[in-house]
């Protein structure tokens, strides 16, 4: 009996040693160093547009280099559906050493800054603590939001919380917008950028404060250096020292004028000018059908405008003054008949025409793209409402 009592706990004892052996140690040495990793832009890639942040933990007596990671891809794919319907997943990642990550950014031609972070040794625990923390199941996913939920905010929320003092910016007016960050990035992808620009509402055009830019991983790392941590025995920088890890040359980004959607859009007014024209002159509509294609898609296009302010949490999207041109009553035109349809055009003109006399009083940034589409659309529907009996007299 005795033998087989010390057998089982023997056995017992050898299925728990992998589990102690893999176990993370819990507390860092004192000669633990704490760093903020700042990884530029790879523009090539619309996901990686605005630059990289994480933090990496090397305590070298206790085996630890650990890059804590909140960009970690958790959507299966489809990045940019994904991200238009609001349901783009990422979680927290400390699979990666700085060598492999490192090797990883210098292969893309990636810039990369490390930052080592002032904190004593009580606060480097309490961030360790919390990172490992995040890192179970139940806390390490989140919903990604275009300007409060990224690796970068994540990231500064992570050290805010570690620090046992207050931060001290640099007192500074951005003279910055959501927008303007905004267009100065997108620019190198036309047509994801003309999709925004439909979808911005005016939150966009709100002034910032300093703390809300830092999503942009270039303004955190920019504004921390003129940081200081302030407590009861003084004020202190926020980083210790700094290095450039990688410095490679600003990629240039080449396109074609005639490949983007304000090339298209030229063209098609151009036509909707020539059809309005020669329908007027002709007192008949000609091609209704590519009319009718064009309420269609704008139907759409602007139910899922509605969509994307009311049911995502995303700031960029909330009070869209566009949909007063792309308006969803477009959808009513294939339902109703006669005096009634006559009648949705005519608020729809309405509309239109409130857009193209008064966007510059409107509380919203309206792009030269949004006011072409307006007045090709303000073209197509004044034929269906006011105009109606001279073009089919």
């Amino acid at each position: 009996m005795k033998s087989l009592l010390l057998a089982l706990m023997l056995l017992f004892a050898g299925s728990l040693t992998p589990a102690f052996a893999d176990a993370k140690p819990q507390t860092l040495s004192r000669e633990a160093k704490v760093y903020l990793m700042v990884v530029g832009p790879y523009n090539k890639d619309f996901a990686s547009i605005w630059g990289h942040s994480a933090i990496w933990i090397k305590d070298d007596k206790n085996g630890i280099d650990k890059i804590y990671n909140f960009g970690a891809p958790a959507y299966g794919g489809n990045f940019m559906l994904n991200l238009l319907l609001g349901r783009l997943k990422f979680y927290l990642d400390d699979k990666f050493t700085l060598k492999s990550e490192l090797n990883t950014y210098r292969i893309a031609k990636r810039d990369v800054s490390l930052y080592e972070i002032n904190i004593t040794y009580k606060e480097k625990q309490k961030l360790f603590n919390y990172l490992n923390n995040k890192l179970k199941p139940e806390n390490k996913y989140y919903i990604y939001e275009f300007y409060k939920k990224n690796c970068t905010t994540y990231t500064l929320d992570a050290l805010k919380h570690s620090i046992d003092g207050e931060l001290v910016y640099p007192a500074e007016n951005t003279g910055l917008t959501y927008r303007k960050i905004c267009d100065d990035k997108f620019q190198h992808f036309p047509w994801i950028d003309f999709m925004i620009k439909i979808l911005a509402g005016k939150k966009n055009d709100e002034k910032l404060k300093l703390e809300d830019i830092f999503f942009v991983p270039k303004y955190l790392a920019l504004n921390l250096k003129k940081t200081k941590i302030k407590t009861k025995y003084g004020e202190k920088p926020f980083f210790k020292s700094e290095e450039q890890v990688y410095d490679f040359p600003d990629y240039e980004q080449h396109y074609s004028y005639y490949s983007t959607p304000q090339f298209y859009l030229i063209l098609f007014l151009v036509l909707e000018i020539l059809l309005f024209a020669f329908s007027y002159y002709k007192r008949k509509i000609y091609l209704k059908f590519y009319d009718y294609l064009w309420f269609g898609v704008i139907a759409a296009l602007s139910l899922f405008a509605l969509y994307t302010m009311i049911f995502t949490g995303y700031v960029v999207t909330k009070w869209n003054f566009n949909l007063l041109w792309l308006n969803p009553l477009f959808i009513l035109v294939f339902f109703l008949k006669g005096h009634k349809r006559e009648t949705v055009f005519k608020i729809i003109s309405g509309f239109l025409i409130f857009t193209l006399v008064g966007f510059w009083i409107l509380p919203q940034t309206f792009y030269m793209q949004n006011l072409i589409l307006a007045f090709i659309l303000l073209l197509k529907t004044l034929k269906y409402g006011f105009l109606k009996t001279r073009f089919q007299g």
